[in-house]
């Protein structure tokens, strides 16, 4: 078969379902909330000291995603998924046999150190397939990360509520693993490698009324980005500064939103299903908004997002109840979930080339620092205050500083010597 011809089945949608499998392996992290008030039961460990797990769990996963981004680009994404799901798989399963803080630390971090699996792999690889239909395929693969939650989450707070926490470890381990390893064995790298060209590649340069077309058809016309030039673009630094700003009250919400909820009087198992539902809420918002995205552009959609997550936040110092906290479920699942295409997806309209999953991974990696905040500051709160409310109204903060950043951004151009 050419490459100009146009096959029955474009194998880039066996490539989305991998990369949606590959971000649906994330939930497993997710799952920290639902552990965290059984490790505390177990080894009586402050907030501040349980919540430390998740932040040490950032840190490793910021050497991941630099690790991950750059074996996508040098071996492809087939090794290097076999390779980081047998990390995750190895590491979580140990995690059952802990019996010190530091064996959390060691085990939980050899799982972290698959985590770009779950991410920047995914997100680069899937672009690598598409031009048209990009924000609509970006936000199926995200919407993997937040389908992850809805079956992990209350599949995990069953299974420890029956087998306990130590044998629920090992059965998310090993199932993960298996996972992996479906799409790593069903994936490609690129459609070059099949014979075939990106979808839509043939219309960039066309007349478009489309906003992210059109920007797209410029950024290609520039030519790839290679990671030095990128660095040298004040946009750059302005993307990791926005996810920066997004990546500390996301992983604030999602590691203690859960002993939030059961200190208002809320049981595990509806807790559980709160953190379910943002999960659940965030599928429709990250497949809606990329789709939302590809008409009004990324840009747009990121500050969208950011601005209501900003605001609902602002809710939860009110919440009182079980409907008040599935109501901040609802909304902020949605945005949360739909503002989690929009860094990948302005990453290659911006930055274009075969190191697009170097840039993404460079990006991920500096900015996954507010990830290790988030977590800190919500128990460090917690143990000095007794409330979380200082914790929600930083979190809500850095959400609105997110928007406003956003708003800056504009195409970057290449350094001319």
């Amino acid at each position: 078969m050419g490459q100009t011809d146009k096959p029955r089945f474009f194998y880039g949608w066996v490539v989305v379902g991998c990369c949606f499998l590959a971000s649906f392996s994330y939930g497993i992290f997710y799952t920290f909330g639902i552990f965290f008030k059984p490790l505390q039961a177990e080894f009586g460990w402050s907030a501040t000291l349980t919540s430390s797990i998740q932040s040490f769990h950032i840190a490793m996963a910021i050497v991941s995603t630099l690790l991950v981004g750059w074996a996508t680009d040098r071996f492809g994404p087939r090794l290097t998924l076999a390779c980081t799901g047998t990390l995750i798989g190895i590491g979580i399963s140990l995690c059952s046999q802990v019996g010190e803080l530091w064996q959390f630390y060691l085990f939980y971090g050899i799982a972290s150190l698959g985590l770009g699996a779950s991410w920047v792999l995914p997100m680069a690889t899937v672009q690598r397939w598409f031009v048209k239909q990009r924000g609509l395929t970006l936000g199926i693969v995200a919407a993997g990360i937040g389908s992850s939650v809805v079956v992990y989450a209350p599949t995990a707070n069953s299974l420890i509520l029956t087998y306990g926490w130590r044998l629920t470890y090992i059965i998310l381990g090993i199932g993960t693993w298996v996972l992996l390893m479906v799409a790593a064995a069903l994936i490609a790298p690129s459609p070059e490698k099949k014979g075939l060209r990106p979808l839509g590649i043939e219309e960039v340069g066309a007349e478009s009324t489309d906003a992210t077309a059109s920007s797209q058809s410029e950024l290609w016309r520039a030519g790839e980005w290679s990671l030095g030039e990128a660095l040298r673009t004040k946009y750059f630094w302005l993307l990791i500064a926005i996810y920066f700003c997004a990546m500390m009250p996301i992983q604030m919400v999602i590691v203690h939103i859960v002993p939030f909820a059961i200190t208002i009087g809320i049981d595990e198992t509806a807790a559980a299903g709160a953190l379910a539902l943002i999960g659940g809420l965030s599928i429709a918002g990250r497949i809606g908004m990329g789709t939302v995205a590809q008409r009004t552009g990324f840009r747009r959609a990121m500050i969208i997002c950011a601005g209501v997550c900003a605001g609902v936040v602002l809710w939860l110092l009110g919440v009182q109840s079980l409907w008040m906290i599935y109501a901040f479920a609802i909304i902020y699942g949605f945005f949360y979930g739909g503002n989690m295409p929009q860094v990948p997806g302005l990453v290659g309209h911006y930055f274009p080339g075969k190191s697009l999953a170097t840039i993404l991974g460079t990006i991920g990696a500096i900015a996954s620092i507010g990830g290790i905040l988030g977590p800190l500051i919500g128990g460090f709160v917690w143990d000095a205050t007794g409330s979380y409310q200082i914790a929600f109204i930083i979190g809500a903060s850095f959400w609105a500083l997110a928007a406003i950043l956003a708003i800056l951004l504009k195409p970057p151009q290449k350094a001319t010597s």
